[in-house]
This record gives C-alpha cells, sequence and structure tokens, in this order.
C-alpha cells in the first residue's frame, strides 16, 4: 500500500514501540523520540496513492497509547503539549508536501479524525492522572497526619514518664532535705563542721528540690491533675487484676514477698508494665484467663503477664509486637529500658498472648535512707 522498504518500516517502527517503553521512564524524551518517528514514517509514505496519510492506522493507536500515558503519569500540562506537538507535527508534514493540494480530502479526513479521537484519550487520561495524583496526594497527607500523631503520642507518654518519675525522685529528695535540715537537733553530739556540712547538704537538696519542681510543672499539661496524686506501688497492682477481673478477664496473681522491698521506682514501673498488659487483654481477648507472675530471682526480677486463647476465639493478631506497635506498648519498653532491663511482647503457640519485663536486680536493691 505505502511501498516501504522493510528496513525503513521496521526502524521507524521499532522506535516507535521503543518509545512507549521509555515515556514510562522518561516520559520527555519518550515523546520526543515518538514524534520523530511519526514525522519521519510520515515522510516515508508520502509517496504513496493510497491508504491513510500522514498517519497511517499503526500511527493512531501509537500516538493515542503515547497520549494515553502522558497523561496519567505528567500533569495536565504536559499532557496538552504533547498533544499540540503531535498536531503541530502532523501539519508540518502536510505542509511540506508538495503535493498536498491535489488529494485534499486525503489528508484533511486524516487529521480530523486523529484530532478528534485523540481529544478524547487526551481529556480521559488527564482525568485519571488528576485522580491518580490527588489519591496519592490525600494517602501522602494521611501518613503524615498518622506519623505526627504517633510521634505527638510518644512524646506524650515520654513526658508522662518522666513526670511519674521525677516525681518519686522528688520525693526522695524531699527525705534527703528534710533529714540533712534535722540532724543538728538529731545529733547533739555533732560538731559544728558536721551542723555545717548537714547545712550544705540540706541546702543543695533544697535548690535540687526547687529545680525540680519548675521542671516538672514545664512537663504538665492543664489536663495532669490526676499526676498529682501518689504514684501507685507493688500494693496497687491486686486492686488492678481485680478491677479487670471485674471486667470479665479472670486474672490470677502472683507476687514474690521479697518483691515488695523495690524501689519506689521499680514498683512504678511493674505497675504501668502490669496495667498496659492488662489493658490489652481486655481490648484484645476479652474472656481470656489471664496469669499476672511478678518473681524476684537471683540477678533479675520478672514480670510476667500471659493469658490464653479465650473461648471465641479471640485472633491475637491484632495486638502489636513490634517497636512499632502502640504507644502504651512503647512506653512499656521505655520504662523498663530506663531501668536497664528488657521487654518481650509475642504470641504463644496455644493461641494467647505473653508479656515478660525483666529489670535487673542490682536496680531494685537500691540502698535505702537510713
Amino acid at each position: 500500500m505505502y511501498d516501504v522498504s522493510v528496513p525503513a518500516t521496521f526502524a521507524v517502527v521499532t522506535l516507535q514501540c521503543g518509545s512507549l517503553i521509555l515515556v514510562l521512564v522518561r516520559p520527555r524524551t519518550g515523546v520526543a523520540v515518538h514524534l520523530t518517528s511519526i514525522i519521519a514514517l510520515g515522510l516515508l509514505t508520502r509517496d504513496a496513492d493510497s491508504g491513510p496519510w500522514p498517519l497511517p492506522v499503526t500511527g493512531f493507536i501509537s500516538l493515542g497509547a503515547l497520549i494515553l500515558l502522558v497523561g496519567i503519569r505528567e500533569r495536565w500540562l504536559v499532557s496538552l503539549t504533547t498533544w499540540w506537538s503531535s498536531m503541530a507535527a502532523l501539519v508540518l508534514l502536510v505542509g511540506v508536501s508538495l503535493d498536498r493540494d491535489e488529494f485534499p480530502d486525503r489528508w484533511e479526513t486524516n487529521l480530523t479524525i486523529y484530532a478528534s479521537y485523540t481529544v478524547m484519550v487526551l481529556i480521559a487520561a488527564i482525568a485519571m492522572g488528576q485522580r491518580a495524583r490527588i489519591r496519592a496526594d490525600l494517602a501522602k497527607a494521611r501518613r503524615d497526619i498518622e506519623l505526627e500523631q504517633a510521634q505527638r503520642l510518644h512524646i506524650e507518654e515520654r513526658a508522662r514518664i518522666a513526670r511519674e518519675l521525677h516525681d518519686v525522685v522528688a520525693h526522695s529528695m524531699s527525705l534527703i532535705h528534710m533529714r540533712a535540715l534535722s540532724a543538728p537537733f538529731r545529733l547533739p553530739e555533732a560538731t559544728q563542721a558536721v551542723n555545717e556540712e548537714f547545712d550544705g547538704i540540706a541546702r543543695s537538696a533544697r535548690s535540687a528540690l526547687s529545680e525540680m519542681r519548675q521542671l516538672l510543672g514545664a512537663l504538665r499539661s492543664e489536663n495532669d491533675e490526676a499526676d498529682l496524686l501518689p504514684q501507685p506501688t507493688l500494693s496497687d497492682v491486686p486492686e488492678l487484676t481485680d478491677a479487670t477481673s471485674r471486667a470479665g478477664s479472670p486474672v490470677d496473681l502472683h507476687i514474690d514477698e521479697a518483691a515488695t522491698t523495690a524501689s519506689p521506682i521499680v514498683q512504678l514501673t511493674i505497675y504501668r508494665v502490669v496495667q498496659e498488659a492488662l489493658s490489652n487483654v481486655v481490648r484484645h481477648a476479652q474472656a481470656a484467663p489471664t496469669t499476672v507472675t511478678i518473681r524476684l530471682e537471683s540477678s533479675s526480677l520478672h514480670v510476667t503477664v500471659h493469658n490464653t486463647r479465650p473461648s471465641d476465639g479471640a485472633i491475637f493478631a491484632a495486638i502489636p509486637t513490634s517497636d512499632r506497635g502502640g504507644q502504651g506498648l512503647r512506653g512499656m519498653r521505655e520504662r523498663v529500658h530506663l531501668l536497664g532491663g528488657q521487654v518481650t511482647t509475642k504470641p504463644t503457640v496455644e493461641g494467647g498472648f505473653l508479656v515478660d519485663a525483666i529489670i535487673p536486680a542490682s536496680i531494685m536493691n537500691q540502698p535505702e535512707l537510713p
């Protein structure tokens, strides 16, 4: 029909097909190569006596695919520019053809069909591209919001941990201040130098206590009235397990008597570990029988919360187990890590869930004030 040599046809078709693949990687370069191949094809077929011209059927298909790909992947202005460039290339072919006035119906019909066909493709491609970009922007915005919320919750949890630990330390500092201040009265046989030393200790403790109160004031928010209450200890764990049992998850509690001698910070950490673990049981495995064990071994204090699979066959995969998990588990790990310990959270073989916190015994055996 067009009387074009096979090598020339093969070269042009290869450029057309290859440019469509190139558009996926380098859109602008792919468009330039494709339009070049279209111009070359038009020049090769302009002397034909029959057949569509300046754009054969394969050109219709390839240019339509080009505009579709560009419209989906690029901004609308790039897509529109590609369409205008293709029209300009075809008009240029007609313009350089010496016999264009001999068969006007041939190229006029060809260009009209191309313009009508590709305008519809262009509109559809731009709409699809815009929709895809809007969805991607919304997904990114959601991820950013979730990340920001997670970071905010993490910061709030760390601040809450700091407040609780500072409350405990502040209590100890108050004891140091009071004992140093009352030492001259409790020890009348002490020399003047010793009394001056006690007075210096009292001043240092009073200064540190004042600075700590300022720090706590900065850490507290307007909604932290509950933090002003005494911090929980091991003696409050039975009340916590009883409340969980009343909520429908039976809890069996075992506390080693030796663990009750732990320092206030260690007891607070144990309480928070048990509290978060039981909260997870209530949220993810309601009615599952649970065992809480707090035992002291030779080198470490173990806090273990283990629940079995509930009768309704609840799925425990919803409980996060990695460091990217919930803020409660993250806060639990940070509390234990502050004491030099570690936390293990994992599903059990029988379908339950295990939380095991290990705290070094050296932390728990800090010397008490006389």
